[in-house]
């Protein structure tokens, strides 16, 4: 994975976007190209339906944007989230998982720049979301072994977060859940109006730390942080803050080790999603 990282970090944004399709079509799995206009920018989503006929029910969707932000390498935001999800791809073929387990990986391009969640904005606009079930966003995690889920968790959770989250106690692997601060934002936000849906970030044990500090802080402190990560990020105390949106964020910074970490956690999701295609009930709408 971490061979995609370097890879995808020395591309331009519509570089990045055929370099995927190049490692699908390689790998020889199956996708469609969703271009798309939105505000100012013209896109390409990309969709892996190989194991996801239009019509199956109970839809686990899996995904990550591949574009950076301006003249950043985005080894870890995002070329991480995509490097893994070029790996699951490669792994449901591997293991000959069929049309019918109801899984889609989808690749979103514009998440940040010029756009604002641009790519996944279109997809949920025009794609029928009636037979989702639960959408995963794999955003920056190719650094630490803790885990970041936003948006923060209600005591009741839908019963994929609810299973992530037994995962993680079982692996006692660390997790926090919060609301993004203002003006920062991930592809799982334009979904949550509709179906439940979370991001899954990774950080050092040193930048959780922070987190939970800064959580507890006082509204001002909040503030200063805030107003730290956008003029001055460097100087960030968190380390993927430091390395992001900048030309920091390079391939140098990025562990293996980390990238193993997500897409275990991925494909034991994947391999509960697949158990339990056959006891699923009827589905209700969900409501936010």
């Amino acid at each position: 994975m971490l061979n995609y990282v370097k890879a995808l970090e020395i591309r331009t944004n519509k570089e990045r976007v055929e370099y995927v399709k190049k490692v699908l079509k390689e790998k020889g799995v199956q996708y469609e190209s969703q271009p798309f206009r939105l505000r100012l920018l013209k896109g390409e989503n990309i969709i892996v339906n190989q194991y996801c006929t239009p019509n199956s029910r109970n839809q686990f969707l899996i995904t990550a944007h591949t574009n950076k932000y301006f003249t950043s390498p985005g080894a870890n935001d995002n070329a991480s989230g995509v490097s893994v999800l070029l790996k699951i791809a490669e792994n449901l073929r591997a293991k000959n998982v069929s049309e019918n387990a109801g899984i889609k990986i989808v690749f979103f391009d514009h998440e940040d720049g010029l756009a604002y969640l641009d790519g996944s904005t279109y997809f949920v606009k025009n794609v029928d979301l009636s037979k989702v079930s639960f959408v995963l966003n794999i955003d920056m995690v190719g650094t630490g072994s803790a885990v970041a889920i936003s948006p923060r968790l209600a005591k009741k959770t839908d019963k994929y977060t609810a299973y992530l989250l037994n995962f993680l106690d079982r692996q006692k692997i660390r997790y926090l859940s919060f609301d993004l601060p203002p003006l920062i934002s991930e592809d799982h936000v334009p979904f949550i109006k509709r179906v439940p849906a979370i991001s899954l970030n990774l950080l050092p044990k040193s930048d959780m730390d922070y987190l939970v500090h800064w959580l507890r802080a006082p509204l001002l402190s909040q503030i200063k942080d805030w107003l730290l990560l956008r003029f001055n990020r460097k100087n960030h105390p968190m380390f993927t803050m430091q390395h992001r949106h900048n030309e920091l964020d390079t391939s140098e910074f990025i562990q293996n080790e980390s990238l193993c970490l997500c897409e275990k956690i991925i494909m034991d999701i994947v391999d509960y999603h697949i158990a339990q295609r056959t006891s699923f009930p009827k589905e209700r709408p969900f409501h936010n």
